[in-house]
């Protein structure tokens, strides 16, 4: 639990999720249970912007049956990455970016997925999001991959004040000890897949409630620090009424 000087309990917090979650110990080198190809996961990441995971997890199979490689990757013809990768979305602008990827990765470094930070984010396509993930899950190496959920998260539990996910990255960084890095993302990602949402938190079932001042706020009938995650007003019984007759979403119905 966050103390009264403002420390937090990393380690239970931690360890609460992995238990929530069947994650095992958090404290197990990463790549022993999750071993991932570097350029798979570079490139994946970039697919998976803006679009769901398992559209992403069906494009990426297809892809790398296809291509598994940069030296495939860099020869491939558009107009068959982009039928690959169709299901995506913005899948023209993401074949170009793979495939130029692909090319400076053997013009520039040798076909080897950099190990670094700063060179990955040299590359076509790549932010500091996609950096982080090759870093994580394809090295083992710590980094803090910052997505929509890690983001929302981080400010629900009260670890940052930030606006964007970068200056969530770069909060995260000057706060949470090194060693803890690695297993943030992915729990936190399951976390705001599962019970910790964009709208309506499940904060009764949540097992770092106790950790939360937006989960202690809302039990308390207080308001929460981020004005969005206050509890909506009920509607009025005219707003339920003209509800049902615009059908879902206040839309009329299609008959």
């Amino acid at each position: 639990m966050t103390g009264p000087s403002g420390a937090v309990d990393w380690e239970g917090i931690l360890d609460r999720l992995a238990a929530y979650y069947h994650a095992g110990d958090f404290r197990v080198p990463y790549l022993r249970d999750h071993a991932e190809d570097p350029f798979q996961v570079l490139i994946g990441t970039i697919l998976s912007q803006r679009t769901r995971d398992e559209n992403t997890d069906r494009a990426s199979a297809a892809l790398f049956a296809a291509y598994p490689d940069a030296v495939r990757l860099a020869r491939a013809p558009l107009p068959r990455l982009e039928r690959l990768i169709h299901a995506t979305g913005f899948y023209r602008t993401k074949a170009r970016l793979i495939r130029a990827c692909a090319r400076e990765l053997l013009d520039r470094f040798g076909g080897v997925v950099p190990r670094e930070l700063e060179a990955l984010t040299t590359l076509p396509g790549v932010g500091p999001k996609t950096a982080n993930c090759v870093l994580v899950f394809g090295y083992g190496i710590p980094g803090m991959p910052v997505d929509t959920h890690v983001h929302r998260i981080a400010n629900r539990l009260g670890w940052v004040r930030t606006r964007t996910p970068e200056e969530t990255e770069a909060a995260l960084r000057r706060r949470v000890p090194e060693r803890y890095w690695i297993p943030i993302n992915p729990l936190l990602v399951q976390h705001g897949q599962n019970l910790c949402g964009p709208h309506r938190p499940r904060c009764p079932a949540c097992p770092i409630r106790d950790d939360c001042v937006t989960g202690r706020a809302l039990s308390e009938g207080r308001r929460p620090p981020r004005a969005e995650d206050a509890p909506s007003p009920r509607p009025s019984a005219r707003a339920g009424r003209r509800a049902n007759i615009l059908g879902p979403a206040g839309s009329r119905g299609r008959r």
